[in-house]
């Protein structure tokens, strides 16, 4: 690799950790984002000219789409239940981890964490005779997402 160039990085592997609900490999993950309002201000100088400025608003959370194949594990199912009947927010919200590992040696060039995370929806698989999986969604919402240093 010539100086200055730098490469993208190719990964096959995805895994996500939410402890103690999932840790596991998925098939996909969308929905990475960290977002903050942007608020028009209108200002008219004297001699009548109109300034529009951008300045950032309020952060906006985000929601993650996972994709992952059917297991025997019920981690993200049984997390959802305790969604459906829970008595607080902290009760049900986590801190995770979601891992993007490197096709040429295995290591994890790339993580995001998580912060404060819960399950607000998931989707059970598509039932179909000539599938070679079953494969469900989970979409996870989120207070905080920071990309992690490695």
């Amino acid at each position: 690799m010539s100086e200055g160039k730098i490469d993208p990085f190719r990964v096959q592997t995805f895994y996500i950790d939410f402890p103690p609900h999932f840790k596991g490999t998925v098939l996909k993950v969308t929905g990475l984002a960290y977002e903050r309002e942007v608020k028009n201000i209108q200002q008219a100088k004297p001699n009548g000219t109109i300034i529009i400025n951008q300045i950032p608003g309020k952060y906006m959370p985000g929601t993650i789409t996972i994709t992952k194949v059917v297991t025997a594990n019920k981690g993200l199912w049984d997390w959802r239940s305790k969604v459906l009947s829970m008595n607080s927010a902290g009760d049900i919200r986590v801190d995770g981890s979601i891992t993007a590992y490197d096709m040429a040696n295995n290591k994890a060039p790339i993580k995001w964490n998580v912060m404060r995370a819960w399950p607000s929806r998931i989707k059970g698989p598509m039932i179909n005779i000539e599938a070679d999986t079953a494969q469900e969604e989970i979409e996870i919402c989120y207070a905080e997402l920071k990309q992690a240093e490695y």
